[in-house]
């Protein structure tokens, strides 16, 4: 895990922030707010993630790599919108939980 503030421009990068080979990413660019955001999958499992000017999801991020819990549906719907990381984390989390 890296988390780096320049100039108040908070960046984080987590687990195989580069991929892995044959897997899923997405991305998402908001170059007028200055934010970025890319996830990095096996099979429907969350490996690695970049972030930048996306501070919200920092710790849900790190907490689907680090328990590598599978997502499911929730690929999906992450990669059609990679902002759902909250819902995906609960949703997951709690069915896991039953």
């Amino acid at each position: 895990m890296n988390v780096l503030d320049t100039m108040g421009l908070i960046s984080c990068s987590f687990g195989m922030w580069q991929g892995v080979e044959d897997g899923d990413s997405c991305q998402l660019v908001e170059k007028e707010k200055w934010r970025y955001l890319n996830l990095q999958f096996d099979g429907d499992v969350l490996v690695g993630a970049t972030a930048i000017g996306h501070t919200q999801h920092v710790g849900i991020m790190r907490g689907l790599i680090q328990s590598e819990l599978p997502l499911g549906e929730w690929k999906q719907k992450l990669l059609d919108n990679p902002l759902q990381l909250m819902a995906a984390y609960l949703a997951c989390t709690q069915s896991a939980a039953i």
